[in-house]
């Protein structure tokens, strides 16, 4: 294949710039990356990808690896209980030039996802595991108070588990996400009965989207039902929901991960 025309994904294109994939994406999005659409997915040229390597070496700080050797420190610190630590490897951060959302998805999150794997391995007690997530609730908590972006809010986002989902942790990192893109989020947390969804999308000023927040171990059958109650209560209201579920509306967004999130909240807000 002609190097000119070969293309990468953007996790590909992370990897040879040695970046995260957020970064890679902010890139595409400002228009400092030339990206292409496949089928809903983005991808790079390798042309295109050398050109920037050789324009602008990678930064040092804020969305490369060295935030990685800071998702190390959290993860120890939470599992350790050590809160004033855990805000300490934050506050670092952020003060090296981190974002909001670079210390949310290259700090926290990896080192939340390696709780749930030592978890899994029986490495960590049950309540190892529910003081790490109670941390980090704590911080993203800190995190509310810091300043905010500037200019014109964007509208509001109601994030909400559906009924007997009781894991309220990624709907928190979603509501700090949202924010950090200058949206409003109302975060209805976890084990949400349908008509409170509803009810809070329906009250919502400037509405943009309704995110449901799941696992994979939520019943489609009640991932269906919320979403047929809130399309003949809100027809109009875009409607995200967490993970890659079948059969679900066509009006109906599946997204996988928080970067697919917040690309679909942008593209939403140009509409």
């Amino acid at each position: 294949m002609n190097k000119a025309k070969e293309m990468l994904s953007l996790n590909e294109a992370a990897e040879r710039l040695g970046l995260h994939y957020m970064t890679v994406y902010k890139y595409v999005r400002s228009g400092k990356l030339v990206g292409h659409k496949n089928d809903g997915s983005w991808q790079i040229a390798v042309s295109d990808l050398d050109s920037l390597s050789e324009d602008q070496p990678a930064p040092p700080g804020r969305g490369h690896r060295a935030l990685g050797q800071k998702s190390g420190l959290f993860l120890q610190a939470i599992i350790a209980g050590d809160q004033s630590g855990s805000w300490s490897v934050i506050s670092n951060a952020l003060d090296s030039g981190a974002t909001v959302e670079d210390i949310i998805c290259e700090v926290i999150v990896p080192a939340m996802r390696s709780v749930g794997e030592e978890w899994a391995l029986g490495r960590l007690q049950i309540f190892e595991e529910h003081r790490a997530s109670s941390l980090v609730l704590a911080t993203l908590g800190r995190m509310q108070a810091l300043p905010q972006r500037r200019g014109r809010r964007r509208g509001s986002v109601v994030i909400a588990c559906p009924p007997h989902e009781t894991h309220g942790l990624p709907a928190a990192i979603c509501a700090e996400l949202i924010r950090s893109r200058g949206f409003t989020p109302v975060n209805l947390g976890a084990d949400n009965p349908t008509e409170t969804i509803v009810q809070a999308a329906a009250s919502s000023d400037e509405l943009v989207a309704v995110v449901l927040s799941t696992v994979s171990s939520t019943p489609q059958t009640v991932i269906l039902e919320v979403l047929e109650n809130l399309n003949k209560s809100l027809p109009k209201t875009p409607v995200m929901v967490g993970g890659v579920w079948p059969d679900l509306p066509e009006n109906v967004l599946s997204i996988n991960g928080f970067p697919s999130m917040l690309e679909q909240l942008e593209q939403l807000s140009a509409s």
